[in-house]
């Protein structure tokens, strides 16, 4: 059965629910203005010249132009990719057809 409230209950529950939505509020506006805590992960993340050279070692023999498609770069930059890893001590070559390769 529900219980039948006089009017001055009536209005002292009103309060209380205003009072706990005022809250509430409140609190919402607190954590919407709240700056989220930055977490960092590190990521290794996969630049030009470590893609040239997955491409080499599972392809072998590729020319250029098909290095410059896969990695998404023009034919100059994976030159310079190319230069790159010579300088690190990857030893690329170059076969009769102009297709490169690790030696």
């Amino acid at each position: 059965m529900a219980k039948e409230l006089k009017k001055s209950e009536l209005i002292n529950v009103v309060e209380e629910l205003e009072s706990y939505i005022t809250e509430l509020e409140e609190t919402l506006v607190y954590v919407r203005e709240r700056k989220p805590a930055v977490v960092t992960v590190e990521t290794k993340k996969t630049g030009r010249k470590d893609e040239v050279l997955a491409i080499l070692k599972q392809h072998g023999h590729v020319s250029v132009g098909f290095i410059a498609r896969q990695v998404g770069i023009n034919e100059r930059n994976v030159s310079s990719q190319l230069t790159y890893l010579r300088r690190d001590g990857y030893r690329i070559a170059t076969d009769s057809k102009g297709l490169k390769f690790l030696e």
